[in-house]
């Protein structure tokens, strides 16, 4: 068996509203030509912050070193996005308090996956339902 390598692991929402934002971006980012392994699961980062059951958490981080084994990622990138369904259940509106909120599941997932993960860059980022990305620092 071949080795076959990319450059990142990109861990985003199922949202199926999003599929045409995340082919641009992986375009821009040219992730479309380096590759990337993309898992998606509700919530993306809130899986990491704050799962619903250990067991979430657990099988995304078995996910993300399966990527780093498998294809020697370089990169993770966590990407929450605007009007999440598994964040609606949480009453926040689209607004400053749901970017907030957002903002830190995606510090704390970078945080458990740097812990996790020391060699490898995680990126995290806040998408609109326009496309435009956010990157969360």
């Amino acid at each position: 068996m071949a080795a076959h390598h990319c450059r990142a692991c990109i861990i985003f929402c199922m949202d199926f509203r999003l599929n045409k934002p995340l082919a641009a971006f992986l375009t821009e980012q040219k992730l479309d030509k380096d590759g990337a392994d993309i898992i998606r699961v509700a919530g993306a980062a809130k899986s990491l912050a704050r799962p619903g059951d250990t067991r979430d958490r657990d099988f995304l981080l078995e996910q993300l070193a399966t990527s780093g084994r498998l294809h020697g990622t370089r990169q993770f990138y966590l990407i929450n996005h605007e009007d999440c369904g598994a964040y609606g259940q949480e009453h926040v509106p689209d607004s400053d308090a749901e970017l907030s909120m957002h903002s830190r599941d995606l510090r704390a997932g970078r945080a458990l996956l740097q812990a996790r993960f020391p060699t490898i860059e995680v990126l995290t980022c806040f998408m609109r339902l326009d496309g435009r990305m956010e990157p969360i620092v």
